[in-house]
Parts: structure tokens; C-alpha cells; sequence
């Protein structure tokens, strides 16, 4: 028999757990309702199938294995997950840094048009690639798409060059995005990113692609001590644009994308060298103000820069599948009254095992993905 008290406990819980996911399907309704403002109504009881089904091999699966990183020729016997593939160069970098470097020929703020070049084919995608083999620097932003993924994925990248604006769609793209790998690689070319932590990650998560000598805009303004280094707020004070940062949220998986979500995703790349260049100045002009100090400032700002490029992602593996959105779960239903010690220990157990089953399904999934790619 289950008590009165234990009744009222449960459908508190209850109460609880559908008040939760009311807030998520509140924020799916409006989700869907722009989506609904740019593409027409789907028949009813078809449903939309998800891009990333059509990916041909996927390198971070669901399952618990452990990430395998890109062997570069002649170390694939390597068994150590934790040895970067371009260490190396990357050391190097940090031990000999440059001193300054100009990102734009011609400081000279303009305003951004309309041309761009839309990359979904993987001739368009070697012809990008010839491209910023020429270039000195080039910067580089992405967008990502992360609701109802285990993982999430990368669904847009945003390069841009003194000359030209590409936006790589790397879902049509995603089994030839390995195609950028020498070029993200090249230690001769900058690669100008903002605030770059976890896009330096995701990039070798999605392509086994590795940024090798970065200026990281961020982490200039860090070394400038400066109050604020948002990109919106760079953007702002540096170029007069203003972004709206809603967009973030925003389901990149669509396809063609809203023309204010090309607008945003284009600027965030578009101004990145010509405030890199902005920040490069300035850096110099606070050592030529300190003559006497031998500590170069752009120095240390692509030193913290080629740190960033250092990491290796990792998947955030459980040892007890479930466990932590268990303890998520009850921590957020800890004002709940009137459970014994007994209780506590049965809801806990049961909590766990519920989202134990859940990210079991998902490793199954995963791991039939990882027979099918593999």
C-alpha cells in the first residue's frame, strides 16, 4: 500500500516534472513558430528528418567509448589520446612568438555588402582551400546546433579574407570538411578567431580539423586588461555595428538559412581582421609607451592564443551512465517535503535508473552508428 504522504510526495514530483517540461516544450512552441514564418507546413504525421541522419561518418558518436583524434602519417601507431597531432608545431609557436603583424593591408572600416560566396559542394570547398592558402590570415567563426543532440554538431562556418566571405554549409559538407584540415593547420597562417575555447574544440570533434597559430581577439583584450571583451561589445565600440545575440540560439540546421541569419553569421567574421588589427595597434602602441619593458604584448596575447589550440576535446564520459542528470533531476526537486530517509533512497535509485536507461539507448544508438561508419 503507498501512504497519503507518499502519494502527495510522488505527484509533486510529478507536478515538478511536467512544470519542467512545459518550460521545454514553451521554448520548442516558439522555436517552431519562426521556423513556421519561413518554410511551409509539413502534411501532418510526416516528420522532419534530421540532416545529421545523412551523415556518412561521425567521429564523436554516442557511445562511451573514448574520442579518437586524427593520427597524422607515420604516428598512427600512437595509443595515447592525450598527444595533440600538432603539438609540435604548436610548441614551437609558443616558444618563438611573433612581435607584431599587420592583419589588413589598409586599416580601413567598410561597411559589409551583400557579396558572399554560399559553399556546399566540395569543389566549391577546394577552391576555398587554394584561396586562403595565399593568405596571410583569415578569420573564422562558426554556428552550432545542439538542441535535443546528444553531443550537437557544427552547422555552419563563417571564413572570411581581406577579399572575400564564404559560409561553408558543413552539413552538406560535413564528410569532406576534412578537406580544410592542412590549411587550419599551416603554421604560417593566422587563423583570427573570437573567444575560440570551445570552437577550437568543436572543430576537432565534427572534422578532425586542428587550429595551429591563432590570434584569439579575446584573448588580446584580456591582455589589454580591457572591462569587456565580447565580440558584440569589440563590434560595437570598434566598427559601430550592432549584433543581436538571439540568433545564437536559432536552429542553424535550417536550410536556406533567413537573411537575417546570413547577416549575422557573416558579421561576426567580416569585422574579426579589422579588429585584430585594431587590438595588434594597440598592443604595440602600449609597448612603445613602456620602452623599458622587455614583455611584448602581442607576444603574450598569441601565446595565450596558440595555448587555446592546445586543447583536445574529450567526451564527457560517466563512469555511471546516468548518474549525473540523476543528481541534476533531485537537486532541482530538493524543496520537496515530508521524505523519509527511505523514500529519498528509493526516489534517488529510481531517478537513476530512468536516465541510466535513457543514455543506454542513446550508446545504443551511438554504438550501431559506430558499426555503420566505422
Amino acid at each position: 500500500m503507498v501512504s497519503r504522504e507518499e502519494t502527495k510526495t510522488l505527484t509533486l514530483l510529478c507536478i515538478a516534472a511536467a512544470a519542467a517540461s512545459l518550460i521545454a516544450v514553451s521554448a520548442c512552441y516558439r522555436g517552431r513558430r519562426r521556423e513556421q514564418r519561413r518554410r511551409p507546413a509539413m502534411p501532418t504525421g510526416v516528420f522532419e528528418e534530421k540532416p545529421q541522419n545523412r551523415f556518412k561518418r561521425v567521429l564523436a558518436d554516442n557511445s562511451y567509448s573514448p574520442f579518437k583524434h586524427y593520427k597524422r602519417e607515420g604516428k598512427e601507431k600512437e595509443i595515447s589520446l592525450k598527444v595533440h597531432p600538432y603539438e609540435e608545431e604548436i610548441d614551437f609557436l609558443m616558444e618563438n612568438p611573433p612581435t607584431s603583424m599587420e592583419f589588413i593591408v589598409n586599416r580601413e572600416l567598410s561597411a559589409m555588402g551583400d557579396s558572399y560566396v554560399w559553399v556546399d559542394t566540395e569543389d566549391q570547398l577546394q577552391t576555398v582551400v587554394s584561396l586562403l592558402s595565399k593568405e596571410q590570415a583569415f578569420a573564422v567563426d562558426t554556428e552550432q546546433h545542439s538542441l535535443r543532440s546528444f553531443l550537437g554538431f557544427t552547422a555552419l562556418m563563417q571564413i572570411s579574407t581581406q577579399k572575400e566571405d564564404f559560409l561553408l554549409d558543413t552539413i552538406a559538407l560535413h564528410d569532406a570538411m576534412g578537406i580544410l584540415r592542412p590549411v587550419f593547420a599551416d603554421p604560417s597562417i593566422c587563423k583570427v578567431l573570437h573567444g575560440a575555447d570551445n570552437d577550437v574544440l568543436w572543430l576537432q570533434r565534427d572534422f578532425h580539423i586542428y587550429v595551429v597559430n591563432m590570434f584569439d581577439t579575446a584573448k588580446a583584450c584580456e591582455v589589454l586588461s580591457r572591462p569587456q571583451k565580447s565580440l558584440a561589445y569589440l563590434l560595437e565600440a570598434y566598427c559601430g555595428v550592432s549584433t543581436d545575440k538571439r540568433f545564437q540560439r536559432e536552429d542553424w540546421r535550417l536550410r536556406p538559412l533567413s537573411p537575417e541569419m546570413i547577416q549575422y553569421a557573416r558579421t561576426d567574421a567580416y569585422y574579426l581582421l579589422y579588429i585584430a588589427d585594431c587590438l595588434s595597434s594597440e598592443l604595440r602602441n602600449e609597448n612603445l609607451a613602456c620602452p623599458d619593458d622587455k614583455f611584448n604584448l602581442f607576444s603574450e596575447a598569441t601565446r595565450r592564443s596558440n595555448m587555446v589550440c592546445l586543447q583536445l576535446y574529450a567526451k564527457d564520459i560517466e563512469s555511471t551512465p546516468g548518474a549525473s542528470a540523476a543528481a541534476s533531476i533531485y537537486s532541482r526537486n530538493l524543496h520537496i517535503q515530508g521524505l523519509t530517509p527511505l523514500r529519498t533512497s528509493e526516489i534517488k535509485e529510481l531517478l537513476w535508473k530512468l536516465c541510466a536507461w535513457r543514455d543506454l539507448m542513446q550508446t545504443v544508438e551511438g554504438n550501431e552508428a559506430t558499426k555503420k561508419f566505422y
